[in-house]
């Protein structure tokens, strides 16, 4: 689980606007938000396939480069949508979310405590060496290392024993029925790495000059640490059927979004994900490629309120409750993510069920919480709890200029329902701090996020901060109620009976408010006119996404 700091701000008409990218088969997609359009099958997810050899794809990296080549340092943007093409996680993920076979040719869950993965025999390392039962042992296990610091080691919380039970077979033992582990055999916490290579290089695996041994379709060619990575394709890669179509991938990193608009627009790169909606207006007027917004659901993202603290200014929860209840969430999709993004009313909104089994289960509770603000109501619910006049002190990342437009917006909001709201914007590293430092938390009563989660699935998202382990409990929330029914949703197989679950927790959760939701973006992608085939929804992170772009 990861949060960073959102940095989309305007959107602007003349774009193509896609119907839900995560496969939903009912209107509950971007017929859900007035004005948007479908011009392709829920059913496809990326652009058109692409089917010719590239010499070269020219790609935005994101903001900066990735601090180290290790797929388990660093869980961030540019981290995962790079490495995800050198080290490959057990289990592939396509561009809708689906599970398929990779390294792990085939898995099972013989009973809740257990997951049986058996490997391909086919798989080798960019050395050409074969990955053993070992190597996947090692590489899953770094995530319980604390010397390693795997920022993925919430992940593996139920995680008991790691161990090889078999020829080409590992087995997971885990503390208590969790049918939802699996999922986190598909993301770079499952990166499999080769022992010996990284055993030898010790702290300098993953740096610049040591880089890493795995074994992906890629592998890094050069690596500056500032400004540019080069992958090469792997012209030994285990699997042809997902080799790469780029004989190399260069990816830059570009901080300001008006050089990256310009990149795009020149043709000089090809292609980016994680766009600010601020270039939107240039990129969809630009001959060189296409602008693709995704429809709502498009990502496993939300921007919420994280309240800091339940001793000051939103101590009480009517107060917490009125703030969200006045919250114009569609005006603020509107007015500062036109286009780019939908009303949020619950933290797992639909980009974590929507084409899911259990989506009509979700889509009915969610029906329910979609209302207008109710700034009277809101009001009364201030003065009840003796609030009114009282000072709440919001923080923002003042480097980020949607989140500098929503803050003001909190604070007039709360105005108008008689909370004296000051807000505070904050240098990105002290906006970082307040995700690590409580002593950074303390002198505010709330701060603005945007939140990721690398697949769909709302229990996970819902106990990453409404559970006592959760690793984004930043405040301490903890209610018997809400733990006990995610802890029943993950020992629950059956999607409909999990959602149920889920369900009961998200009910408190809403009257609790530890954070408070109010949109989720939708999925962005600039494409050259050359090339093809990238996906349409958040699943390019973590995964192999390269491989299917190509020359139309």
């Amino acid at each position: 689980m990861n949060t960073r700091l959102l940095r989309a701000s305007v959107a602007a008409c003349a774009v193509v606007l896609l119907a839900s990218a995560c496969g939903s088969t009912g209107a509950g997609g971007a017929a859900r938000t007035e004005g948007a359009k479908s011009n392709f099958s829920t059913a496809q997810p990326t652009t058109a396939p692409g089917n010719g050899p590239l010499s070269d794809l020219a790609w935005s990296g994101d903001y900066r480069a990735p601090y180290s080549e290790d797929p388990v340092k660093t869980a961030d943007y540019p981290e995962e949508t790079i490495l995800g093409n050198v080290c490959e996680p057990l289990i592939r993920v396509a561009a809708d979310y689906s599970m398929h076979p990779g390294i792990a040719a085939s898995w099972s869950q013989p009973d809740p405590k257990h997951v049986v993965v058996q490997l391909d025999p086919r798989a080798t390392f960019s050395d050409g060496k074969p990955v053993t039962a070992d190597d996947v042992v090692y590489s899953l296990q770094r995530n319980l290392d604390p010397a390693v610091a795997s920022n993925y080691t919430d992940s593996y919380n139920d995680v008991d024993t790691i161990a090889a039970s078999g020829p080409g077979q590992v087995t997971i033992s885990l503390t208590k029925p969790d049918y939802i582990f699996v999922r986190n055999l598909g993301i770079l916490g499952a990166a499999v790495v080769e022992k010996a290579f990284a055993t030898k290089a010790g702290a300098d695996f993953g740096t610049a000059d040591t880089g890493v041994v795995c074994t992906g379709p890629y592998t890094v060619q050069s690596f500056d640490g500032t400004n540019q990575m080069v992958l090469k394709k792997n012209p030994a890669y285990w699997d042809p059927s997902h080799a790469g179509k780029a004989d190399t991938v260069t990816f830059k990193f570009l901080a300001d979004p008006s050089a990256l608009a310009n990149a795009l627009s020149s043709g000089s790169l090809q292609g980016a994900f994680d766009l600010q909606t601020s270039t939107i207006a240039q990129l969809s007027k630009a001959a060189a490629g296409k602008l693709y917004i995704g429809g709502a659901g498009s990502t496993t993202q939300n921007v919420d309120l994280i309240v800091s603290s339940f001793s000051g200014g939103l101590a009480d929860a009517r107060t917490r409750q009125a703030l969200s209840m006045a919250i114009d969430r569609a005006g603020i999709a509107k007015a500062i993510y036109a286009g780019a993004a939908d009303p949020l009313y619950a933290v797992a909104g639909p980009g974590f069920w929507l084409g899911g089994p259990a989506a009509p289960t979700y889509q009915a509770a969610y029906d329910q919480l979609a209302k207008a603000p109710d700034l009277a109501g809101a009001g009364k619910l201030v003065q009840q709890a003796g609030a009114t006049g009282k000072q709440v002190t919001l923080a923002y990342a003042a480097g980020t200029p949607s989140q500098a437009q929503l803050a003001q917006v909190l604070q007039q909001t709360g105005q108008s329902i008689g909370l004296n709201i000051k807000i505070v914007g904050l240098p990105d590293q002290q906006y970082g701090s307040l995700f690590t430092d409580p002593k950074a938390r303390a002198a505010y009563d709330g701060f603005l996020t945007i939140n990721y989660l690398e697949f769909p699935e709302a229990a996970s998202m819902y106990a990453s901060y409404g559970t006592a382990s959760g690793v984004q409990n930043f405040n301490g929330y903890a209610n018997p109620a809400v733990q006990s029914a995610l802890d029943a949703a993950q020992a629950t197989n059956d999607p409909t009976a999990r959602a149920e679950q889920v369900l009961k927790a998200q009910a408190v959760l809403g009257q609790d408010l530890p954070w408070i939701p109010i949109v989720q973006p939708r999925a962005l992608l600039f494409q050259n006119k050359a090339v093809t085939g990238a996906p349409l929804t958040f699943s390019y992170m973590d995964n192999a996404w390269a491989t299917a772009v190509g020359a139309p």
